[in-house]
């Protein structure tokens, strides 16, 4: 059974720090790509699995604050934990991937109207 080692939850002393363990996380994501293409079995390639990972990272890419870095580093820790020792189901997974990700568009009458389009 697989098994992360734990981390010791931290606060950054600077934004140098948390940088670095930024870094250290993406690392850490890109390297168990293997295990989770076999782990979950998905039908893509490796490259479009790494390129989503890089995506959800730049998101977050202008974040200044080393306390919302934090943050935004134990909330990612505790992705790849999940995903890392199988906790999460295939569809929970292939979320990620889903291609109507923004919101729908507008297809009645009503919503046109709502959104001031009609």
């Amino acid at each position: 059974m697989p098994h992360v080692q734990p981390v010791i939850t931290r606060a950054s002393t600077s934004l140098a720090d948390a940088r670095t363990r930024v870094l250290q996380l993406y690392r850490t994501w890109q390297k168990g790509v293997p295990k989770y293409m076999i782990d979950y079995h998905l039908c893509m390639p490796q490259s479009v699995v790494r390129a989503k990972i890089r995506e959800e990272f730049e998101k977050n890419r202008f974040v200044s604050d080393p306390r919302a870095i934090d943050v935004l580093l134990l909330k990612g820790r505790m992705e790849y934990e999940e995903t890392y020792n199988v906790w999460k189901q295939y569809s929970h997974v292939l979320r990620y991937f889903d291609s109507n990700e923004g919101p729908a568009e507008p297809t009645g009458f009503v919503d046109r109207f709502i959104e001031g389009r009609a």
